[in-house]
């Protein structure tokens, strides 16, 4: 540690830290870039703003489905299952003789349809 060279105090000049503030106020000049910034964020927000709520205040051309095809549209999407929809309703037994019925109507026309040609 002897080998390594002394060194020296420093010491500042006579009233350098009085002065200091001011010349660091000086040498700061103020950002006039970050003012346009924030005046053009604020127009912006704005316009998208307007352009959300003209959007969402003008009348919508959606179709609105009846209570029959909103239910068809489930069940054929697959979204309910036939467990689903019997769940749904008060007397799931009618609705279950109706669809019998229905596919009764329909055998009963194929087995016709069989028995002209069955020869």
């Amino acid at each position: 540690m002897q080998k390594l060279p002394k060194i020296q105090d420093f010491k500042a000049p006579e009233g350098y830290f009085d002065s200091l503030p001011d010349k660091i106020m000086e040498e700061i000049k103020p950002n006039r870039s970050i003012q346009w910034i924030k005046y053009a964020a604020a127009a912006a927000i704005l316009v998208v703003s307007l352009g959300v709520w003209q959007f969402n205040s003008s009348d919508t051309q959606f179709e609105t489905l009846s209570m029959d095809e909103e239910v068809n549209f489930f069940i054929e999407s697959q979204y309910w299952t036939a467990e689903d929809v019997l769940a749904m309703v008060d007397n799931p037994e009618e609705i279950l003789d109706q669809i019998i019925a229905e596919e009764m109507v329909y055998e009963i026309d194929m087995v016709d349809e069989k028995d002209q040609h069955w020869y």
